[in-house]
């Protein structure tokens, strides 16, 4: 192996060229590794493309989720909330019926992993807003209700000082059962239309300072059809708060917070 020259010595790859030590001698070679044909043709490397296949699905599930949020997620997520759902989906496909990398991607074989995963995870909803709440489906999941018995004060944890108001905010993202296709050699949704869709609620402003009763959101499927065995429910709920002046309500950027709360 060729050693490396000069005062300064480096450690680690730089274009194309992987410096490291060895038996305190400083020493060089190519970087190289095994090409993407190879890991998807030879057998030594079976496992590698299995894996390659559930993150690719995991990344496809994830996805489907934050479509159906649609904007909703946009205005609570943090930087990588992409990449933290593509680990939890990763953790559902592991559940999955099936040989590795071609085990079924389905939210109802691990809802647990799901619930309770936070938008923003600097932000946690619970750590905000800890009022008690009660989801139920209604005419074969067309209609979910979100209700909330009571929500005074004290259960606005992080309210910030000069908020008027708060509004809740309730949303569906409707996902597909996933399946691998041996022909396509890729995973599709068993349920195309009723895939990676949803909907989004909010309450009017609620004033901070007063106690409100039985608060609900009712949130319809938007579709017209029967809604597929095969699709899943993820339902969501979220906070922020509001200042009014004037006339005008203001929402504060800080402080808001979303978490997947059920799944139906």
């Amino acid at each position: 192996m060729p050693k490396q020259k000069g005062i300064i010595k480096i450690h680690g790859t730089l274009n194309g060229i992987c410096y490291y030590p060895l038996h305190g001698v400083y020493l060089s070679r190519v970087a190289t590794g095994p090409s993407r044909k190879r890991i998807l043709t030879d057998p030594a490397f079976a496992n590698v493309k299995a894996n390659n296949q559930e993150f690719g699905m995991a990344s496809k599930l994830s996805k489907a989720i934050r479509t159906g949020l649609s904007e909703t997620a946009k205005n609570f997520q943090d930087t990588y909330m992409a990449s933290r759902l593509s680990g939890v989906c990763r953790k559902i496909i592991q559940k999955g019926s099936g040989t590795l990398g071609k085990r079924e991607a389905h939210i109802a074989n691990y809802p647990q992993a799901l619930i309770g995963f936070q938008l923003n995870k600097q932000v946690v909803f619970n750590q905000v807003y800890t009022a008690k709440t009660i989801v139920t489906s209604h005419n074969n999941r067309r209609i979910i209700t979100i209700n909330i018995p009571k929500s005074s004060v004290f259960h606005l944890k992080k309210q910030p000082k000069n908020a008027t108001h708060f509004q809740l905010i309730g949303a569906l993202s409707l996902v597909s059962k996933y399946k691998y296709s041996p022909n396509k050699k890729t995973y599709h949704p068993m349920s195309l239309k009723q895939n990676a869709i949803g909907i989004s609620k909010k309450t009017a402003p609620l004033l901070c300072k007063i106690e409100h009763t039985n608060l609900q959101i009712q949130l319809q499927t938007p579709i017209i059809t029967q809604l597929q065995t095969n699709v899943s429910l993820t339902v969501w709920l979220g906070i922020q708060y509001l200042k009014l002046e004037g006339s005008e309500y203001y929402t504060y950027k800080s402080h808001k917070a979303m978490q997947c709360i059920g799944m139906i």
